[in-house]
């Protein structure tokens, strides 16, 4: 008796879920209009016929449930932070070398003024 609970929840359990995935993935359609502005119906009806010749073939738009929605917005975060991190730590590593090249470029200065008045010092006879 119980065998067989447990087979028929599993089998309204497996249709549950095939239904709701099906559900799960309107089609909708996307056209650009005479703006450029990129437009989405629900159906091919709701595109005006001018624009029809675009549509190949309808996209997919699942629908996602809260907890997947979250996770979504979690990783689209993280993934925003990441490239904010990379970006700063690229500004810093340019700012460190054209700091580097900036002392460089001061002790090549100070070196050819030396030489420079060293020349000068031996020339003058001093």
């Amino acid at each position: 008796m119980r065998t067989v609970r447990h087979v028929v929840l599993a089998a309204v359990a497996i249709v549950a879920v095939g239904t709701l995935a099906l559900a799960g993935h309107a089609e909708r359609f996307r056209y650009m209009d005479s703006a450029g502005n990129i437009r989405f119906a629900d159906s091919i009806d709701q595109v005006p016929r001018q624009y029809r010749e675009q549509i190949y073939p309808p996209t997919p738009t699942p629908v996602l449930d809260k907890r997947a929605q979250q996770e979504l917005m979690r990783a689209k975060e993280k993934e925003e932070s990441r490239r904010i991190h990379a970006e700063r730590e690229k500004k810093r590593e340019a700012e460190k070398r054209r700091a580097e090249l900036d002392k460089q470029r001061l002790r090549e200065e100070r070196d050819l003024r030396r030489r420079e008045e060293a020349s000068s010092l031996i020339r003058s006879g001093r």
